[in-house]
């Protein structure tokens, strides 16, 4: 019994220890958010995806590294109120809860999060400052009105862009719903980044036809999206494997590489390469 109440004893002095860190944590927050305004925004997904996969690459034990992340989630989203009243607006149609679910998983258990029945009215809230960001399907294929449509109106029509990616880390390994968060904020690199570009042409062209023109000029290609409302005009969405920044040179060079078939091409935010796969 001595034994146990020892134990036990080590255990009340290791939550005392970590009870003062996060109380400490919590004032350095205090003093960044006073000094840097990105930081009032109260998001930094490129630094909380850093900060997950320093933690995960050194854990050690029994404990999983779920609860490593689950752990550092919700200390990543108290600490964002501390800095700023951050609120979420998520695509949740009647009787689905897929990125309801997925957005409280991420944004922690005292986050405001309002549901949204059209993915249109997220994108509306974000860009008129009624909410700091939303959160929004994977963009795919097949999709005969994408929402993508409304960042893609040219670099300086709208401040909202992709941030982010949901979910981060799957521990369980199974299928989930996926979606992006967007954000009138800026992607911020994070060493392991996957960046979504829109290039506009006069004329359709093949997805092997842009693979070619995106190798060559240095945007290797994970994914396209066409959409061509007539046959003057065309629309591409393309994931690429790499961040680009605004105004990359790649960009520019890609419209060259295509005779200016590409007449313009830009980005509308990326997001860091989740754990599973960094």
């Amino acid at each position: 019994m001595e034994q146990l109440a020892d134990l036990r004893g080590q255990i009340d002095e290791i939550d005392t220890q970590i009870h003062d860190l996060l109380m400490k944590r919590a004032g350095v927050i205090q003093v960044i958010s006073a000094q840097n305004e990105q930081a009032k925004l109260g998001l930094r997904p490129g630094r909380e995806a850093q900060v997950l996969r320093r933690l995960v690459s050194r854990h050690q034990g029994i404990l999983p590294k779920a609860v490593v992340v689950r752990i550092w989630r919700e200390i990543f989203a108290s600490s964002a109120q501390l800095g700023s009243e951050m609120a979420v607006s998520v695509h949740a149609p009647e009787n689905d809860t897929k990125f309801y679910d997925l957005a409280r998983e991420h944004f922690g258990m005292m986050t405001p999060i309002r549901g949204c029945q059209t993915v249109m009215s997220v994108l509306r809230e974000v860009t008129d400052g009624q909410t700091t960001v939303g959160v929004l399907p994977l963009p795919f294929t097949g999709d005969d009105n994408p929402w993508w449509l409304a960042l893609a109106q040219g670099e300086a029509a709208t401040n909202t862009r992709i941030i982010a990616r949901l979910p981060f880390y799957n521990a369980s390994g199974t299928e989930l719903a996926e979606a992006v968060i967007v954000a009138q904020d800026t992607q911020e690199p994070t060493g392991a980044d996957r960046s979504y570009v829109v290039a506009e042409s006069g004329e359709p062209l093949s997805r092997s036809t842009l693979k070619s023109l995106l190798d060559k000029a240095g945007l290797p290609s994970l994914n396209i999206q066409i959409h061509a409302p007539d046959p003057a005009y065309s629309l591409q969405l393309i994931e690429v494997d790499d961040y680009v920044a605004p105004g990359d040179s790649r960009l520019a060079h890609l419209g060259e590489l295509s005779d200016q078939r590409i007449t313009h091409a830009w980005t509308i935010g990326g997001y860091a390469v989740p754990l599973t796969e960094a």
